[in-house]
């Protein structure tokens, strides 16, 4: 599934949901974490893959005998993609159904208004799907990142890229949405740092469709590498209208897009040697926990999990670890926590800096696309294929 960044005017739907749970052992009342995601309007793919993802680790953790020998629970709002709603069912959540701990939203422009909410109200967050820098430049005391900064997330790949021969200029196209923009920025910033040569750095509209006038400008730009700021059906326009223009770099790199299986289903062999940034793929097996997960997911939903899925799916044990080291449901103890624990998850490590919150212990790896597959070209360590570099003009593949 991939997010349809076309912005869509639509009333936010306020429909509580509660996952059912196997049989408890534990005693009392359920441990409750509440979360608002985009389950409508254009985050509502990847709304619905980290609503899976908590609705497995409620299933799998009270199975296993609950928290605090308690049985937990998860509540979740539809925001309907609008980050003004998000920020009134964060205050709702808190205020009114008074959820004993908060699971993420998803995105940057939810993230935004959310973390302010839970900051006035001294409630633990931790990120999710949210890695733009002005999140950290705040101050705040009771939100941490389970995801690295746009900063890296773009710049680890374009680091491996610029060690390609012959990388020397870019272009850069982004989205206008917030989290788009902010990797468009990152992007700028690792160029600079870089020295390559950014020949062009355009903004698009969130509804753009036709990309032709952009991308003849890039074309006239010859960039070696072209960077696009995506989340989804906008990377497989600008491939797909790429071919059409006859833009030929040395390497494409996109973000968010190449991590969804659909990317590839739409494209198909266009969307070979296209370069993106993954933070979790199956083939990451020495996780821990990850083959249960793994097993687990598959056999809900018939087919493997993507990283949305275990993006929040190791949020909520990072939150659940915190609360066991708080031993209670106090909310400054459990900030503290987030602030100092290490905790391995089935995403991988969470450890953040103790003063800006800045999320410091996860791994990025750089994918490329190869024979409709998404591989790992570094970390050497967790490589499943060597990089396939220049990518071959359209003509000659």
């Amino acid at each position: 599934m991939l997010v349809d960044l076309v912005k869509k005017t639509a009333l936010a739907a306020t429909i509580s949901i509660g996952f059912g749970s196997a049989a408890f052992a534990q005693s009392g009342d359920p441990i409750v974490f509440g979360g608002v995601l985009p389950l409508t309007g254009w985050g509502a793919d990847a709304g619905e893959y980290n609503r899976r993802g908590y609705e497995l680790w409620e299933k799998q953790v009270n199975a296993a005998g609950g928290l605090l020998d308690r049985p937990v629970e998860v509540k979740i709002y539809d925001d309907a993609s609008d980050p003004t709603t998000t920020a009134r069912l964060y205050e709702r959540l808190i205020t009114e159904d008074e959820v004993d701990v908060l699971l993420a939203p998803w995105s940057d422009d939810m993230t935004m208004p959310a973390t302010t909410v839970a900051e006035k109200y001294g409630k633990p967050m931790v990120t999710g799907g949210a890695t733009l820098d002005a999140i950290w430049g705040r101050g705040y005391q009771h939100v941490n990142g389970l995801l690295p900064s746009s900063y890296d997330y773009v710049g680890v790949p374009m680091r491996f890229i610029a060690d390609m021969d012959g990388i020397k200029t870019v272009a850069i196209l982004n989205n206008e949405l917030t989290y788009t923009t902010g990797f468009g920025d990152a992007a700028a910033k690792n160029a600079e740092e870089l020295g390559l040569e950014v020949v062009m750095h355009e903004t698009y509209g969130a509804d753009t469709t036709d990309f032709t006038a952009l991308l003849t400008k890039a074309r006239s730009a010859n960039p070696d590498l072209v960077v696009g700021g995506t989340g989804g059906e906008d990377a497989v326009q600008i491939l797909r209208q790429a071919k059409e223009n006859d833009l030929n770099p040395k390497a494409f790199y996109f973000t968010i897009a190449p991590v969804d299986p659909e990317f590839v289903r739409l494209l198909g062999d266009s969307a070979e040697y296209v370069f993106g940034t993954t933070e979790w793929e199956p083939s990451l097996t020495a996780l821990e926990g990850v083959d249960a997960f793994i097993a687990g997911y598959t056999e809900e939903y018939g087919e493997e999990p993507v990283e949305d899925v275990a993006t929040s799916y190791g949020l909520a044990q990072v939150m659940a670890a915190a609360v066991e080291s708080a031993g209670e449901l106090d909310d400054a103890k459990i900030s503290k926590a987030l602030r100092t624990l290490e905790v391995p998850t089935v995403f991988g490590t969470y450890k953040v800096d103790p003063e800006t919150g800045v999320q410091t212990g996860k791994k990025i790896y750089v994918m490329q696309i190869q024979d409709g597959e998404r591989h790992i070209l570094a970390p050497e360590a967790n490589a499943t294929a060597t990089v396939r570099f220049p990518t071959p003009a359209w003509g000659d593949r």
